[in-house]
């Protein structure tokens, strides 16, 4: 299958191929010098928002046909034997393969992905020379160019396709083995590919022979901080600088911090600089961008973007307590910011010391006299008054 995919975008995958226990040292029955310590470098390409991130595991049968377990003397010597198979779909076609130690089989320790790569971050495995009478070095076909469902889990064109994938990135192991079929064959399906050569190792140390092999066929081999890497990169910076730009904030304050953090970090238009990795924590930005479908608010022409003069959402009133005179306590809600000034005003007035009461003075002698005599009036009126009724009720 070939990438049909426009070719002036750039839409990136990362390949990490075979980083497996068996293909590691101190214990791999198969093991590549230095095979654990690139785990540094793709880890650092893994924290980055590739759009597919791939991982390939061999996942073999015990009894492969390139094992040396799996023939007999004197044909069956690790590293100096060979053997001929023959394409299971065209038994005239015919491979010449070199015989291995055994390993990565199947559900065994030395299969599974070393612990130092955070495979949190891969999207998806492919488990390939599932097939016992194939060889299948890439991640995309077996050696005789067939893409089928015993042989391998998936089929990685499809995968990349489906993606909308562009351009591929690829590291692992072993370098002048599958790392170099994977990128040939990604090559022949029509996306632009290159190696990271600081995140690869090779059983031959000497990397001349197969980066040649390598170009002559259209793929580079380019630095973990160089340009290439650099444009994905920038890609994502132009996100961030729009998104902390006077009108394209992020609404979550801490995200808008740590974006103006990375923007200070980017790269420069070389792709140099101590920085550009810590770059691409940007990277969660652009998620959250493109998760809300390439909208934040005050951003122009998104649907978060506020209408001019649309008053601004209240938030929720909160309650203070207030001490009374007698000690107690009372829920008071505050009122809006507006009233602030009213409420200063009236504070100031009641600051203002008040003037003193008039004492009333007590009433002359005299007066104190008339008002007892008429209260006492008063007083036998109302006594009066039910005796009289009774005398008016015995009448009738």
């Amino acid at each position: 299958m070939t990438s049909t995919t426009d070719k002036s975008d750039f839409k990136p995958a990362l390949l990490v191929v075979d980083m497996q226990e068996d293909f590691c040292p101190p214990n791999g029955s198969l093991a590549v010098a230095g095979g654990r310590d690139i785990a540094v470098p793709i880890n650092e390409l893994l924290s980055l928002p590739f759009v597919l991130k791939v991982a390939t595991r061999d996942w073999h049968p015990a009894n492969h046909i390139s094992f040396a377990s799996s023939h007999l003397p004197p044909n069956n010597k690790a590293f100096e034997s060979s053997v001929s198979i023959q394409n299971p779909s065209n038994q005239g076609e015919q491979r010449t393969i070199p015989i291995w130690p055994s390993h990565c089989v199947e559900k065994t320790p030395g299969a599974e992905i070393i612990p130092e790569i955070d495979v949190s971050k891969i999207d998806i495995i492919v488990d390939k020379g599932r097939d016992e009478r194939l060889e299948m070095f890439s991640g995309f076909a077996d050696v005789f160019g067939g893409k089928t469902s015993t042989a391998a889990s998936h089929d990685l064109a499809e995968l990349l396709t489906s993606s909308f994938v562009t351009h591929v990135f690829t590291v692992g192991l072993a370098g002048d083995h599958c790392v170099k079929c994977t990128a040939l064959d990604a090559n022949k399906e029509g996306f632009e590919t290159v190696v990271v050569a600081e995140a690869v190792k090779s059983v031959d140390r000497g990397p001349s022979g197969w980066v040649e092999e390598l170009e002559n066929a259209g793929v580079r081999v380019v630095q973990l901080h160089g340009p290439e890497v650099a444009r994905h990169t920038n890609r994502i910076s132009r996100h961030v600088a729009n998104m902390v730009s006077s009108k394209g904030k992020p609404t979550d304050p801490k995200l808008r911090e740590e974006a103006k953090e990375d923007v200070k970090q980017m790269p420069n238009k070389d792709g140099g600089g101590k920085g550009q990795m810590a770059a691409w924590k940007a990277g969660k930005i652009s998620q959250e961008y493109e998760k809300r479908g390439g909208g934040y608010e005050n951003e122009p022409g998104s649907a978060n973007e506020p209408t001019k003069g649309a008053p601004k959402p209240k938030s929720d009133d909160k309650k203070q307590k207030e001490v009374k005179e007698d000690g107690g306590e009372e829920e008071k809600e505050d009122k809006p910011k507006a009233n602030s000034g009213k409420k200063a005003t009236a504070k100031k007035a009641d600051s203002k010391p008040k003037a003193p009461k008039k004492e009333k003075k007590p009433p002359a002698e005299g007066t104190r006299k008339s008002s007892r005599v008429s209260n006492k009036r008063s007083a036998d009126a109302q006594e009066e008054q039910p005796a009289a009724k009774k005398a008016k009720n015995g009448k009738k």
